[in-house]
C-alpha cells in the first residue's frame, strides 16, 4: 500500500501497554501513531493529519470526551472513537454532545468488534478520499440558494412541556417545524415531507421508537436526529451512538438553553451540507446485532419505501 493512500489513526491512551497492543495489532492494515499524553495531542494535530482517533476516556491529564471535543472543533473531518467502561453514562453523553463521535466502544473491548469498526471507519475516509480526489475543486451551492429552501424539523413526541419548547425555538431560528404524537403519524410525515431534523423521545406511549431512529439512521444517514427522554441507561445510549447515529441526547425534563443549543448546532450542521450535497457524509450507522432488534428494522425500512426512493431518485 502506498503511503499517501494509507488510512492513518491515531490512539490515545496513557497506558502504554495497551497502545503497544494496539499498535501491533492494527500496524498492517494502517498507518498507526501512538500519545500517551492527551495534553499534547492537539500540538501533534496541528503538524499532522489523521484520519481517525482513538481515545481511552479516563486518562489522568484529561478525560477522552474532552480531548475528542477540542478535536472535533479542530478537525471536524476527523472520525472519533471513544473508549470507555459501559457504566460511564457521563462520558458517553458528553463525548457525543460534545465531541461528535463517530462510535462508543466498552473496555474491555473485544478484539473483532474494534477491528470491525476500524475497517467500517477506514472505508468512509477511502471512499471520502475518492470523491475529492474527482472533485478536486467542487464549487458549494451558493448560500442564497441553501437558505431559501427552509430547514425542517419533526418532533415525534407527546409532550407539551418539550412541544411548546420547540415551537418557541424554532420560531426564532426561522425552522420549519412539524409535530406528531403517534408513531403512524411519524411514518407518514417521514415518507411525505423533506426532514433534516428529528427530534424524538425513545418511547411514545407504548411504541419503542429505537427500532424506527435505527432504520432511519440506514435509510437516511444525513438526517440529524436529536433524541429528548427521562430514561438515562449507558447501554441504551451505547447502542443508539453506535446504530442509529444519534446527533445529541437530552434528559428530560430538558432546558432551554440545552434544546436550544442542539437544534442550533444541528441547523448549522444541516446548512453545511447542502452547500456541499453530493459529499460523502462521515455518519454511518452499525447495524443491529440482535436479531429482534434486526428483524424490526428491516420492518421499519419496508414502511420507509417512499422516503428510500424519494433520496436515491
Amino acid at each position: 500500500m502506498n503511503d499517501n493512500d494509507a488510512v492513518r489513526i491515531l490512539f490515545v491512551d496513557d497506558e502504554e501497554r495497551i497502545l503497544r497492543s494496539l499498535a501491533l495489532q492494527f500496524r498492517r492494515q494502517y498507518q498507526v501513531a501512538t500519545e500517551t499524553n492527551p495534553a499534547k495531542v492537539m500540538e501533534r494535530l496541528a503538524g499532522d493529519t489523521f484520519d481517525i482517533i482513538v481515545s481511552d476516556q479516563r486518562m489522568q491529564q484529561m478525560t477522552g470526551s474532552q480531548l475528542l471535543s477540542q478535536i472535533q472543533h479542530a478537525h471536524p473531518d476527523s472520525l472519533r472513537i471513544l473508549l470507555t467502561g459501559y457504566s460511564d453514562l457521563d462520558a458517553a453523553v458528553d463525548a457525543l454532545n460534545s465531541g461528535g463521535i463517530f462510535r462508543y466502544l466498552t473496555k474491555p473491548w473485544d478484539q473483532q468488534d474494534l477491528a470491525n469498526t476500524l475497517a467500517q471507519a477506514a472505508e468512509i475516509v477511502r471512499h471520502r478520499r475518492r470523491y475529492l480526489k474527482r472533485n478536486p475543486v467542487a464549487a458549494p451551492e451558493p448560500a442564497s440558494l441553501v437558505e431559501e429552501k427552509r430547514i425542517r424539523l419533526l418532533l415525534i413526541d407527546d409532550d407539551s412541556e418539550t412541544l411548546q419548547l420547540s415551537r418557541d425555538i424554532c420560531a426564532r431560528l426561522g425552522v420549519g417545524l412539524q409535530a406528531v404524537s403517534s408513531l403512524d403519524g411519524a411514518m407518514a410525515r417521514l415518507n411525505e415531507d423533506e426532514i433534516d431534523i428529528l427530534l424524538s423521545d425513545i418511547r411514545l406511549g407504548d411504541d419503542d421508537l429505537r427500532p424506527l431512529l435505527m432504520s432511519l439512521a440506514q435509510a437516511h444517514p444525513q438526517l440529524l436526529t436529536v433524541v429528548v427522554t427521562p430514561f438515562q441507561d449507558t447501554q441504551l445510549l451505547l447502542k443508539l451512538i453506535n446504530q442509529a447515529q444519534i446527533f445529541r441526547y437530552l434528559p428530560k425534563p430538558v432546558r432551554r438553553g440545552m434544546l436550544e443549543r442542539a437544534i442550533k448546532t444541528a441547523v448549522t450542521q444541516v446548512a453545511e451540507s447542502r452547500r456541499q450535497p453530493h459529499a460523502p457524509s462521515l455518519r454511518q450507522a452499525e447495524a443491529p446485532r440482535a436479531e429482534e432488534e434486526q428483524s424490526r428494522v428491516n420492518n421499519f425500512m419496508g414502511m420507509l419505501g417512499r422516503l428510500r426512493q424519494r433520496l436515491t431518485a
